[in-house]
């Protein structure tokens, strides 16, 4: 924070809680001392102009931002340029920030629902009535059903940890985040063989390096010598926000970038090639890729020495992913009577003809460094996205670009830790003791967990796809020590989150929401929305919370940097209206669960503990960076290698340092807030590459890249079972039970190498759908707009922008009653306003010129799309040359919006189309239960 007489947050705090008659007593604001008021104190810290370091939340990049300030109102918001992340840029969404923090239609006061679920009616209560109804609530349910029949989701923010903390206390093991409706298969790879999540191209520019001469200098040059984007497009969807100018930069530096996407999107605007390939066809591109790659490297061979060799000293297990992987190559598919993975067979069903396969393989294969990427609608959204995944992880790894400069970096295992102990983990360990069929058992909490010992034991992502179900039927367990424990979900807290619109089929978040037992009560008896604005989920809330926005709240972000990266979110205006922040809301309804008497909820775990917000994020940063002093350069060659590196960065550099050779730890000064605010909001520890070697950052069992996920290894004369399957595996065995997803496929358990499975709804790649090709000839995906998910449709400079052919100014003119959300919900204001035709923009159907004109259709017809299950929306089509034919893309989150917090958007809910009317709510993918968003085939119907 910079002001010219800067007070500290905490000083501000104790001042402003002061009583009016009170002292309070500071120095330098005059000569002398002065006794103010809580409100002086107010004045005196607000006033002039000040700059305040802050992170966005209008977009899940986060990115680091300089917010001014004038007489405690925002008057503008810049990049921040001492943030490599986004290294001093903000985008329209970021820009457009004010809009959403002085939106009339943000949450302003506590509410309490007084109609039916779904209805919008709500009325105003204080803090202290609806606190009490949530406490009340949660005790019953818990004395009734156990701590594990509530679910706390956190939606899509990563400033979940007060969140985390209180509901891990209280017991419940369902403390979750937006992991599976996100892209689970997309991650699915790296977590197998790195223990990672998210490979990126090395662009992030400037990164800070170890020089020769041991300075430390920024580093703003390019390696990368080629990019090839599979379904993503950061340009538009930008959480990883330096890949937008990190890959324009790239081709200025000679660079070749190839998009390979059914639909000419931003990014392939600026690629040297665009290859419109066939949806759900991924997996099947990498496969032939590699198989091409296998027959066709040689040694001897400059022009098609493709292997780089060197990885099988980091790596262990490829001879069994190898073998198993050419075991398909003699099969024939039965749909196309081709071998698996050879050219034609590609090219019959990716769409993609066999040279031009071939000439990515060797271009990907002879172009060193490189960096294949892969994306969540493009990989993450289809029912067996994790074989594209591994084969993708695969590809990098062999073909030696992993962690070299310029290639691909898997960037959830460098970025910095963050949480620890503020994430509330240790509470799970806490044993409890449970009935089942009718004897006593002993477990830990996390053991009570609806997917890791239930239907879904590879989740390490909650499925919260597969939500509305367990809503409705309740929860068996079929693993562990509590196998055969039943409970049904009694209480769901989302917060930041949308999943009626989001969380897969629209209808069935709401059929679930809604459904009653056989008394007519709700079967899940309390809902809970926490959030700043009013978006569809809240309309079927019990209670809704009014969180302060992002510009009034603190936490931490840190969203995929290729190195250890750490920045601030602070508070730049006071919480307003009645919102809190997350922190004050977790600790009030701590504070009353524990007048109300849970034993499980003490006074020195909370407030005790951590008395201010500053307290408990001070515990989140004591984990920081956490990450070894490995790689090349060495980060900090005067310290031990391979120890983990704890503390500020200009600590560890200073060596002002304990070094535990035990634990093999260095440890520094701890990094605080404080701290932060002092170094413009971030903390910035030295980049290097190579990480994987010797161990390094991998965090698999054998500190290796691991091509095998199932095995043993002996030691001490005890054969032990290692690999990311084996732990999952060793419970289906225990139980002799297969979870449902795998037994689709006609698995026992899981694989422990190599494994293929077709998608589903794709009736160019799997016969079971083939029947379905002429009646439903368009496949269906989604695209992202300019917006944060579904979460900033009311900010009225972003209604304004089109957005890729998919968020255009189509709109009729209309003239519409006024509702804003007051202080008891959805409330008309007696206003009529009118909407001229062409101003504000909507979600809108993407089409291929050639497949309109052949349904007689033009630019701005009003269509319905039907599915083979009856499954319909309703948009108006853009006609272009920018996709593929026979595909259809839908903006995500961008259509059919019914929630009035909405403003314009919600006027035009009857002629956009949701993508997520479409989607099959059992289709979930088999391993994680991520739902299948982009396997949709439809048929198209011209209304009027």
């Amino acid at each position: 924070m910079i002001a010219t007489k800067a007070i500290s947050r905490r000083d501000f705090l104790k001042l402003a809680g002061a009583s009016a008659g009170g002292l309070a007593a500071m120095a330098a604001l005059g000569h002398g001392f002065k006794t103010l008021s809580a409100s002086e104190a107010r004045q005196q810290q607000e006033a002039g102009k000040r700059v305040v370091y802050t992170a966005c939340v209008m977009c899940p990049a986060e990115c680091g931002l300089a917010v001014e300030v004038e007489n405690g109102v925002i008057s503008n918001i810049y990049g921040n340029i001492h943030v490599p992340y986004n290294s001093g840029t903000v985008c329209a969404k970021g820009v457009a920030g004010l809009q959403l923090v002085y939106n009339v239609n943000r949450i302003k006061y506590p509410m309490i629902r007084v109609g039916e679920r779904g209805e919008g009616k709500f009325k105003r209560v204080s803090w202290e009535e609806a606190l009490d109804y949530i406490a009340t609530k949660l005790i019953e349910i818990k004395q009734k059903y156990g701590a594990e029949s509530v679910i706390m989701d956190c939606g899509d923010v990563t400033d979940r940890d007060p969140y985390y903390y209180l509901f891990r206390a209280f017991g419940t093991p369902h403390t979750v985040e937006h992991g599976s409706i996100c892209d689970t298969p997309r991650r699915h790879g790296p977590k197998l063989m790195f223990g990672g999540k998210r490979i990126e191209p090395d662009i992030m520019r400037p990164v800070l390096v170890r020089q020769p001469d041991g300075s430390l200098k920024n580093d703003y040059s390019y390696r990368t010598r080629l990019i090839i984007y599979v379904g993503w497009n950061p340009f538009t969807a930008t959480r990883i926000n330096y890949e937008s100018r990190g890959t324009v930069e790239a081709r200025l530096a000679g660079a070749r970038i190839i998009v390979i996407d059914p639909a000419f999107s931003n990014t392939a605007t600026k690629a040297d090639r665009w290859i419109p390939i066939r949806p759900g066809t991924d997996a099947d591109l990498f496969a032939a890729m590699l198989r091409y790659i296998l027959e066709n490297h040689r040694d001897d061979d400059p022009f098609r020495r493709y292997i780089d060799w060197s990885f099988k000293e980091y790596s262990q297990g490829w001879e069994e992913f190898e073998a198993a992987f050419r075991s398909w190559w003699d099969r024939k598919d039965p749909l196309n009577g081709l071998p698996y993975f050879s050219l034609e067979w590609a090219a019959e069903r990716t769409g993609i003809d066999a040279q031009t396969i071939a000439e990515l393989a060797h271009t990907f294969g002879i172009t060193k460094p490189a960096a294949l990427v892969w994306g969540m609608n493009g990989i993450g959204h289809h029912y067996n996205g994790y074989v594209a995944s591994i084969l993708g992880t695969a590809l990098n790894v062999i073909t030696g670009n992993m962690e070299v400069p310029g290639g691909a970096i898997d960037t959830e295992l460098v970025k910095s830790s963050k949480g620890g102990k503020a994430s509330g983990g240790d509470f799970l360990k806490r044993e409890v003791t449970r009935i089942v069929n009718g004897r006593e058992v002993k477990g830990k909490i996390e053991e009570l967990h609806m997917d890791g010992y239930g239907d879904w034991p590879a989740a390490w992502d909650d499925v919260v796809g597969d939500y509305p179900r367990r809503f409705i039927e309740g929860v068996t367990l079929r693993y562990g020590p509590f196998r055969g424990h039943r409970y049904p979900i009694k209480a769901y807290f989302i917060r930041t989150g949308n999943p009626v619109i989001t969380g897969s089929n629209t209808q069935k978040w709401i059929e679930a929401l809604t459904a009653k037992d056989e008394t007519g009560n709700y079967k899940v008896e309390l809902v809970v929305y926490i959030d700043t604005v009013f978006l569809e989920t809240g309309l079927y809330a019990d209670v809704v919370l009014p969180e302060a926005s992002y510009m009034e709240r603190m936490s931490l972000s840190d969203i995929y940097p290729v190195h250890p990266v750490l920045y601030l979110r602070d508070f730049v205006i006071r919480p307003m209206y009645e919102s809190k922040t997350q922190y004050e809301i977790c600790w009030a309804l701590a504070r009353k669960l524990h007048e109300k008497g849970d034993p499980d909820i003490q006074p020195k775990d909370f407030w005790e503990k951590y008395p201010t917000e500053e307290d408990f994020w001070n515990e989140a940063l004591r984990v920081a960076p956490g990450r070894p002093n490995t790689g090349e350069p060495l980060p900090y060659p005067n310290l031990p290698k391979g120890y983990k590196l704890l503390g500020t960065p200009d600590s560890l550099e200073a060596g002002r340092v304990q070094i535990d050779d035990e634990k093999k730890e260095i440890r520094g000064e701890p990094l605080t807030v404080q701290w932060l605010r002092e170094h413009h909001g971030v903390a910035v520890w030295p980049m290097s590459w190579k990480r994987f070697h010797g161990g390094g950052v991998l965090q698999t069992d054998s500190k290796k890249v691991e091509f095998v996920w199932d095995y043993t290894v002996e030691k001490d004369g005890q054969v032990q079972r290692k690999g990311r399957y084996a732990k999952y595996n060793k419970l289906i065995e225990e139980a002799g039970e297969t979870p449902p997803g795998i037994a689709r496929l006609g698995w026992q358990k899981y694989p422990s190498t190599f494994y293929w499975f077709e998608t589903r709804w794709n009736p160019y790649t799997n016969p079971d759908y083939a029947k379905y090709r002429e009646e439903y000839p368009f496949q269906v995906i989604s695209g992202r707009i300019h917006h944060a998910m579904s979460g900033t449709q009311m900010v009225d400079w972003l209604g304004r922008l089109p957005t890729e052919d998919l968020w255009m100014p189509l709109n009729d003119e209309r003239v519409v009653e006024e509702v804003i959300i007051g202080e008891n919900g959805p409330t008309p204001t007696g206003r009529r306003v009118r909407i001229p035709r062409g101003t504000w923009s909507i979600g809108v159907i993407q089409m291929n010129r050639a497949d309109g004109e052949r349904l007689g259709l033009k630019t701005g017809d009003l269509v319905e799309l039907e599915t083979p299950q009856g499954f319909k929306t309703r948009g108006k089509v853009v006609l272009v040359e920018t996709i593929r034919p026979g595909v259809l893309r839908l903006p995500f989150g961008g259509g059919g919006r019914f929630s009035p917090g909405l403003g314009k958007t919600w006027a035009f809910h009857d002629i956009t189309p949701n993508h997520n009317a479409l989607v099959d709510p059992e289709n979930l993918s088999p391993i994680m239960g991520q739902p299948a968003y982009g396997d949709v085939i439809v048929k198209v119907r011209k209304i009027g």
